[in-house]
């Protein structure tokens, strides 16, 4: 089974002057790596509701239902993700379907807030 995985990497410079101040800007960071978390994860339900409209893929039991945020490295990362085998199928598309997108889009849109949150703490 194939496993998803996205990842943001600040820019050098930004995780310089994160390190310089770690007192104050650790319990920034975890607030704001929090917010965009729940965030990206109401944003990927949303695209779910909009995406599969199928029986089998609505209300609790569908897929909707079993998308988690984990937090990890001391609040630091967030992860969101799905908890069926059969999510990449949906996200990228097979041979016999064509993709069907949500996380993917909720993560293009919620990390250029994530990224804009992070250079407001800076200044």
């Amino acid at each position: 089974m194939a496993k998803v995985t996205f990842q943001l990497k600040g820019a050098r410079e930004l995780q310089q002057a994160i390190a310089k101040r770690p007192m104050m800007m650790a319990t920034q960071t975890k607030t704001i790596v929090a917010k965009h978390g729940a965030l990206l994860k109401t944003k990927t339900v949303q695209n779910m509701a909009a995406a599969y409209t199928a029986g089998y893929s609505t209300g609790e039991a569908g897929i909707r239902g079993t998308v988690d945020t984990v937090f990890s490295n001391a609040g630091m990362t967030a992860t969101v993700a799905p908890h069926k085998e059969y999510f990449p199928y949906l996200e990228f598309g097979t041979r016999f379907m064509s993709a069907r997108p949500t996380l993917n889009p909720a993560f293009a849109y919620q990390s250029v807030q994530f990224v804009n949150d992070l250079k407001k703490m800076m200044k």
